[in-house]
């Protein structure tokens, strides 16, 4: 059973693609997913994975989408879930929590603190570590080769860049996996230049490639900026950062900040094509504008907006 996750619509947007300097711009709407992002493919990823292996009981730690994707997936699959949550999270998230039956713990600290919470325990009560990193990594970037697969066949032809919100660098790490089986394949001609995009100073892929650094970095806790504009891209410590890190020197793309000010002007250009998307989701327009600024590329370019879906108006 998929339930209704993935297989989302690529369109085009003209338009929006002349403002930043694109002439053929298309945008990957994964807010067509049942929870309205993209961990969907996450989620049902790491349940089917523990229902293979016999788990009751899978847990995750979050800031919001990724606990509502798991407890999706796994009220959908009969599978308890245990979602560990920061204290002071100000997103909305608890009342979906609650509908799919999900048992929520608050933990003192940010996204990481409750990572490690969630992991902590699993260890201790015999329950599916569903977190990023350690030895979820390959099971969670294939999560996201099916991005690639289908923006392939959607398209027609091998893009010339996808940009891509980061957080943790599962996600484009997981497109780029995808983009270089297509090409082993001999499915793709070539492999996309990468473009990553977070919030300024506040994550340590964006703040590694920026130092020129091939191995990554962590920042300083203390230093996280933390708003409700930038919150889902935060990331001190970025679990599949090195992934991140690896597929944007491998294409020759480029990772970088932008301000709460950018994010929300991206999102407000994103409305203007009636596109509702979190500000944190428009980073991947700020991200491929700011990189079409200094490389001439010719071709087709794929924005990946992790949430966000088209309203059809008659």
């Amino acid at each position: 059973m998929t339930y209704g996750i993935g297989k989302t619509s690529l369109i085009p947007a003209h338009t929006l693609g002349r403002k930043i300097g694109a002439e053929e711009l298309y945008l990957k709407l994964e807010g067509e997913n049942p929870t309205g992002t993209h961990k969907d493919r996450l989620a049902i990823q790491h349940v089917d994975d523990a229902i293979i292996r016999n788990y009751d009981t899978i847990t995750v730690g979050s800031c919001g989408n990724y606990a509502v994707a798991i407890s999706f997936v796994a009220c959908k699959s009969s599978l308890r879930c245990v979602v560990f949550i920061p204290k002071n999270y100000s997103g909305s998230c608890r009342s979906y929590l609650k509908e799919y039956g999900a048992e929520i713990h608050t933990v003192d600290g940010g996204y990481e603190e409750a990572v490690i919470a969630s992991r902590k325990r699993a260890k201790e009560e015999g329950w599916y570590d569903a977190n990023p990193g350690n030895k979820n990594t390959p099971t969670s970037m294939v999560a996201y080769v099916d991005i690639s697969d289908e923006i392939q066949v959607q398209l027609g032809e091998t893009p010339a860049s996808i940009s891509v919100p980061v957080g943790n660098g599962t996600t484009i790490a997981g497109i780029h996996l995808g983009y270089r089986l297509l090409w082993h394949k001999h499915r793709a001609k070539d492999i996309p230049r990468m473009i990553g995009a977070s919030s300024k100073g506040n994550n340590a892929v964006i703040e590694s490639f920026l130092k020129g650094l091939q191995e990554m970095e962590d920042l300083s806790p203390e230093d996280i900026r933390e708003t409700e504009v930038n919150e889902p891209l935060l990331n001190w410590h970025a679990y599949d950062g090195q992934e991140a890190l690896n597929a944007i020197y491998d294409t020759s793309g480029i990772a970088l900040g932008l301000t709460d000010e950018d994010l929300l002007y991206y999102q407000k250009l994103l409305k203007e094509e009636d596109i509702d998307a979190l500000p944190a989701s428009a980073a991947a327009l700020g991200g491929l504008k700011r990189f079409l600024e200094d490389n001439e590329l010719e071709g087709k370019h794929v924005v990946v907006l992790t949430s966000g879906v088209k309203n059809v108006r008659n």
